[in-house]
């Protein structure tokens, strides 16, 4: 491992501004008699990512994109299926600065003609979500939207969000598809909605009577799609993966899930695999499925960079690239931010501040910058301790922050989160041990989704390494000139390391912990002071003081500030920049 360690030495592996992707650099797809595009946990992200050109895309030139992409499909004889797994809030102002949340940003995703789409977690945690993703995006879909185990509360009625099942044959080779949406066990959503375990609805006669009522003899291919994880770590899909089987044994069962914002593939059996398409609209997952090869059927799978130089390649559409509908979206996105001010100045950020590019103490840390100066700016409510200490989960902290200027769009891309503060008063000496409980607990939810894939999915990691967890050790005897290529990606699945459409020398991703704390203590001695966190982490913190006190304190949790997170950065940005 001396070469790992000498390579995460080296200077260029902090990120740079990116540059244009040199088209030799990007690896070609593979197509088959069945092909499909998938996005997942796009969060609001439609607008692309105008501080980073590797994923300098919008919602507009995907949607270009994939009608390319149909029409080559179908020039060839082949069919193209394309599909989503959820998660479309939360992340980013042209989601989040409206009210209800996703006003603007909804609208726009709909233009996308998916052919199956399901939930996510993040549609279930505000009512208004639920409503919204119930009335609108599951009602303009109709068929397309396939919801099996998420019930909504309808005039006094539980009903499926959407269709429990999709059967459907695709237009050139007329495969015949059954295909099921779930969602992972969920339980932080809101009282009008309801998740059953995926065990749960295995036992039920009415999903029982789907299976006869499609027999094997009568289906291509079985498609699961789910916002769930698909590493083998994550035992909700070989579950249902064992109840499939036993109704289709010879068939393909094909799964593309979400949830963990990751780059992933997994093999299950020889007649099934799984692949799970990274985030915030950075890539595009491709996979086909191939039945002539030599009389064995090949499953090929690629991760599209979500940016031009990678749509313009794969469909072979350069000059003549946008289509009409495209444009239109793209007029469409422009709107939007200018209604919702996205791009107007709030201030200057003068160096980038990273989630996990570099280590945690480091000076260009995010979590440096919000313990030693963002959290200790807010304002001491009245009647409150003169000392306290504020612990926040790194989870609650979506994206880096970037030199240049601080605008609307930036408070919503670095923490969209509405949550408010509370408290609980303490000894000293009793506070100052509730963070490193927490940090040595295997609370998974506390940590970014990439960090907590990286805990569950030891054996395609190696410390320090990769773009985002999922990514490891393909530079090692990379032909291609380093100079050539730009950091991102570099993937390591159940097919090995050549996933990536586009060829990159990795970034490093530090492991970092639950929660951050920040300690406002005046004095040396035994005192009361005031333990300040997220009411996101009341039962976390609750839990960690019975374990460490042997009391219950959950009558002890008081409001302490409705200033969140992102107001604190945007207001201290404002005043002093950082």
């Amino acid at each position: 491992m001396l070469w790992l360690k000498n390579l995460l030495q080296l200077p260029f592996l902090l990120p740079l501004e990116d540059t244009g992707i040199d088209h030799s650099s990007i690896r070609d797809l593979n197509w088959g008699d069945i092909n499909f595009l998938h996005t997942t946990d796009t969060h609001g992200w439609l607008s692309g990512h105008f501080n980073q050109k590797q994923y300098d895309a919008n919602w507009g030139d995907f949607i270009s994109f994939t009608s390319q992409m149909k029409s080559k499909a179908h020039s060839q004889g082949q069919d193209l299926i394309v599909v989503d797994t959820g998660d479309r809030h939360d992340g980013n102002g042209l989601s989040d600065a409206t009210v209800p949340n996703g006003n603007k940003s909804l609208p726009i995703f709909a233009k996308q003609d998916y052919d199956i789409l399901t939930i996510g977690n993040h549609e279930l945690y505000e009512w208004e979500n639920s409503k919204t993703e119930y009335e609108f995006i599951a009602s303009h879909y109709g068929e397309n939207y396939v919801c099996t185990n998420v019930e909504i509360l309808d005039n006094d009625e539980w009903k499926t969000i959407g269709n429990k099942y999709r059967y459907f044959e695709t237009p050139i080779n007329g495969f015949r598809i059954l295909s099921f949406g779930f969602l992972f066990n969920f339980n932080r959503n809101n009282q009008n909605t309801k998740v059953t375990a995926i065990e749960e609805v295995l036992k039920t006669d009415w999903f029982k009577d789907i299976m006869d009522k499609f027999p094997e003899k009568d289906l291509d291919y079985v498609v699961i799609i789910g916002h769930i994880p698909i590493t083998h770590q994550w035992k909700e899909l070989q579950v249902l993966h064992k109840f499939l089987r036993s109704y289709y044994p010879n068939i393909v069962i094909q799964y593309f899930g979400g949830h963990s914002h990751i780059r992933d593939f997994v093999v299950y059996d020889d007649n099934s695999t799984s692949l799970e398409s990274g985030r915030f609209c950075e890539t595009v997952g491709w996979l086909s499925i191939d039945n002539k090869i030599e009389g064995v059927r090949k499953f090929s799978r690629k991760y599209i960079d979500f940016n031009m130089n990678s749509f313009k390649y794969h469909s072979k559409k350069f000059g003549d690239f946008q289509t009409k509908q495209g444009n239109e979206v793209k007029q469409m996105i422009e709107k939007a931010r200018q209604d919702l001010n996205l791009n107007e100045y709030i201030g200057h950020v003068g160096n980038n501040y990273y989630m996990d590019y570099v280590p945690i103490d480091d000076k260009h840390s995010i979590f440096k910058l919000l313990s030693e100066k963002i959290l200790p700016s807010l304002e001491y409510p009245k009647d409150s301790n003169e000392e306290r200490m504020f612990i926040i989960n790194t989870g609650s902290v979506r994206y880096d922050l970037y030199k240049g200027n601080y605008t609307v769009d930036t408070k919503y891309i670095i923490s969209p989160f509405k949550n408010d503060w509370v408290k609980i008063s303490l000894p000293k000496s009793l506070a100052i041990k509730v963070s490193a409980y927490l940090n040595k607990g295997g609370y998974l939810n506390l940590l970014p989704a990439h960090q907590w894939a990286q805990v569950m999915n030891p054996e395609k990691f190696i410390t320090t390494s990769g773009h985002h967890p999922g990514f490891t050790t393909a530079s090692k005897n990379q032909p291609y000139p380093i100079k050539r290529l730009t950091k991102g990606y570099v993937t390591h699945d159940d097919f090995g390391t050549d996933g990536d459409d586009t060829l990159h020398y990795p970034t490093i991703n530090f492991p970092i912990p639950n929660v951050v704390d920040s300690k406002q203590f005046k004095h040396l001695e035994e005192s009361t002071v005031d333990l300040v966190f997220y009411n996101f982490l009341k039962w976390n913190v609750i839990e960690a003081l019975i374990d460490l006190d042997n009391k219950d304190y959950s009558q002890a949790v008081e409001f302490y500030s409705d200033v969140y997170l992102s107001e604190m950065i945007t207001n201290y940005i404002k005043e002093f920049g950082v």
